[in-house]
């Protein structure tokens, strides 16, 4: 009621003013009406937040980045200023100095590996983790990161930490996880922040009562950098000698540890790293790097104008994209939290849950990168990118196109065609126990470049596509029967 009143007079004297003598005071009106209107909203938000016994220091964070969402527009202002990064700045991977063995047994003694394991798998119609989901001969991503750690730490003589960020939704299953590994690895876990989805008509959290677990949400994975500092992560790894962190999603198979990137960190001194990798047609959303007005950022879909969208998706300016690996000093890391939090990008992530249209005020791990002199980006090979979101990816990583040697995804040889050939599988072969009856052994799929899969198919096993291959199960259905060879053809049920 307070604030109707107040919103009342308010424009009541705008409107005095601009018909009166007095028109430059509207501007000004005008101006404070909405400040005192946002004070308002800001008051009634973190009164909500109180009521949901939201710690004062994390409510802080949350009105913080509510206000930077509503504050103004995160678009480029000067598209002309962007330009590709410099030498000094966008480094390549194959420039980059082999190390030695004992740079490499040192490097080891200060590294940490971590990895963003919030994700369910329900994209795929699996319950838990997405890491749980097994990828080849019987294991899983998780097992697959362990089996990395473990090999290399037997090779070096050292045990290689692994630390898990999970979100509420997979802390409790992943710990139940957790106790089926040895001692052989250090093994540790933290579960991220939780926030409220907000209402995006009042602005105010959603009725928990009414919506339980779907009233909040994992706020990101830029939200890693408050939990390192205030779990006490942080101090822990520095005073255990280690040094730089490695940060990558759980779903990528080619995020495997990396002894050049890592040596090249500690011999320059590089306080923040991101690998870049080229673009292709699959990539048109990601994020890419750029220089603004001299300084090194990330650049989002989210931030391109509207006219400028088709350039941006574009390979001929922007030909490479952000990995989300993502390389941290942990000692420039602490110098940087202790001049204060990091003023990073707002992602506003809409979504609808029940009747509710809802916002999630988000922050992504990469945006970082502008508060550290000196941050980097290294353009890597396409191999350290093998994210596993949805079916069609897990047929490729299935598939013979890999190997796996002591956990890590090898390209075969045998494969002669430049990249990964493209794979569409239909609605039928969303979830994962569908895909799996479908198709109990992917095809060999060496000399393929495109697949395309719709309808009622079955493929039986032992079969060898090649070229463009497109099968239509139809009204009827189709079953591909075992040992057939596909070749630039297509099939219809």
């Amino acid at each position: 009621m307070m604030r109707k009143v107040i919103w009342f007079w308010i424009r009541l004297f705008g409107k005095i003013c601009s018909q009166g003598p007095y028109p430059r005071c509207h501007a000004h009106i005008q101006k404070m009406a909405g400040w005192i209107s946002q004070t308002l909203v800001t008051m009634n938000l973190r009164k909500a937040l109180l009521q949901l016994n939201m710690p004062s220091d994390l409510a802080d964070v949350f009105i913080g980045l509510w206000e930077k969402s509503v504050g103004g527009s995160s678009m480029i202002s000067n598209w002309d200023a962007i330009r590709t990064p410099d030498e000094k700045n966008l480094l390549r991977y194959d420039r980059l100095d082999t190390p030695d063995s004992s740079s490499v047994q040192n490097a080891l003694s200060k590294y940490v590996m971590c990895k963003l394991n919030g994700g369910l798998g329900t994209g795929m119609g699996c319950a838990g983790p997405k890491s749980s989901i097994v990828v080849r001969q019987g294991k899983t991503f998780l097992d697959l990161i362990v089996e990395q750690l473990v090999e290399a730490g037997k090779e070096y003589g050292l045990k290689i930490p692994l630390l898990l960020m999970n979100s509420f939704y997979t802390h409790r299953d992943t710990q139940k996880i957790l106790e089926k590994f040895s001692n052989d690895l250090d093994i540790q876990c933290f579960q991220q922040n939780q926030f409220p989805r907000l209402d995006k008509e009042t602005g105010l959290p959603l009725d928990a009562s009414r919506h339980a677990g779907e009233a909040w949400y994992p706020p990101g994975h830029g939200d890693i950098y408050r939990c390192l500092d205030k779990l006490g992560w942080l101090d822990r790894l520095l005073a255990q000698g280690k040094e730089i962190l490695f940060v990558s999603n759980a779903d990528n198979l080619g995020a495997v540890l990396d002894t050049k990137i890592l040596c090249h960190m500690l011999a320059n001194d590089i306080p923040f790293l991101m690998e870049m990798t080229e673009k292709t047609a699959a990539d048109v959303k990601g994020g890419t790097l750029c220089q603004y007005n001299d300084r090194l950022r990330l650049l989002e879909i989210a931030q391109v104008p509207d006219r400028h969208l088709d350039e941006f998706a574009s390979d001929r300016k922007f030909k490479i994209f952000n990995t989300n690996n993502i390389w941290i000093n942990l000692l420039c890391l602490k110098k940087r939290l202790e001049q204060g939090p990091m003023d990073m990008a707002v992602i506003v992530n809409e979504k609808s849950v029940a009747d509710k249209q809802v916002i999630q005020l988000e922050t992504a791990i990469g945006s970082a990168l502008e508060q550290f002199s000196g941050a980097v980006g290294l353009v890597v090979g396409r191999d350290r990118f093998l994210p596993v979101k949805n079916t069609s990816d897990l047929m490729i990583a299935q598939s013979d196109l890999f190997v796996f040697a002591k956990g890590r995804p090898v390209r075969n040889p045998d494969r002669t065609l430049a990249g990964l050939p493209s794979i569409s599988l239909g609605k039928e072969f969303k979830m994962l126990d569908d895909y799996l009856r479908r198709i109990p052994q992917p095809p060999s799929i060496l000399d393929l470049e495109e697949l395309d899969i719709e309808g009622d198919v079955i493929l039986e096993t032992d079969l060898i596509f090649k070229g463009k291959v497109s099968i239509l199960g139809g009204k009827n259905g189709l079953t591909v029967s075992q040992g057939s060879v596909l070749e630039n053809t297509v099939l219809e049920g």
